[in-house]
C-alpha cells in the first residue's frame, strides 16, 4: 500500500519595506511637490515618469514621479495616481497622489509626516494606504 502523501502549504505575505500615503488635492503634481518641499522641508525633484503597461487594454500609462533627493536614507517618491488614460491604483480613484516613504525611520515618523501633510493648505486629505494586493504593491518596487 502506498504511503499517504502530505501536502504542505507555504503562505507568503507580501510585506513591503515602505508605506504609501494617499493625498487628495486639486493641484497639479508640481504644485504638490512644491508644497511638500516648502512646508515639510523635503526636496522632491522631477524624475522620469513611472510607466505601467496594462496588458488587458494593451496600453502604457505614464504617471509623473518625483524623487526625494535630500535624504539618501529615505527612499521616497511622490507619484501621480492619475494619467490621461487611467489610474495607477484604480481601486482608490479618490486620491490624486501617492507618497511612498521608507519605513526605516519607524511609524512615529510616518504619523508625524501624515499630520504635517494634512495641515498643508492645498491638501484636501491624506491617509495611509493599506491592504494593497501583491500585484498593486509591486507597482512601487523601485
Amino acid at each position: 500500500m502506498p504511503a499517504k502523501r502530505k501536502l504542505h502549504k507555504l503562505n507568503l505575505e507580501y510585506k513591503p519595506d515602505y508605506i504609501l500615503i494617499g493625498i487628495a488635492s486639486h493641484e497639479n503634481d508640481y504644485r504638490i511637490g512644491w508644497a511638500l518641499n516648502n512646508d515639510l522641508g523635503f526636496n522632491f525633484i522631477k524624475t522620469d515618469d513611472l510607466v505601467v503597461y496594462k496588458a488587458k487594454y494593451e496600453i502604457e500609462l505614464s504617471f509623473s514621479k518625483y524623487f526625494l533627493s535630500n535624504d539618501p536614507d529615505l527612499n521616497s517618491y511622490l507619484i501621480s495616481n492619475k494619467s490621461e488614460q487611467g489610474f495607477l491604483l484604480p481601486k482608490i480613484k479618490n486620491i490624486d497622489f501617492i507618497l511612498k516613504l521608507s519605513v526605516e525611520n519607524g511609524m512615529d515618523f510616518i504619523d508625524d509626516i501624515l499630520f504635517k501633510i494634512k495641515k498643508i493648505d492645498v491638501v484636501i486629505t491624506a491617509f495611509v494606504i493599506e491592504n494593497l494586493s501583491e500585484r498593486d504593491g509591486k507597482l512601487f518596487d523601485f
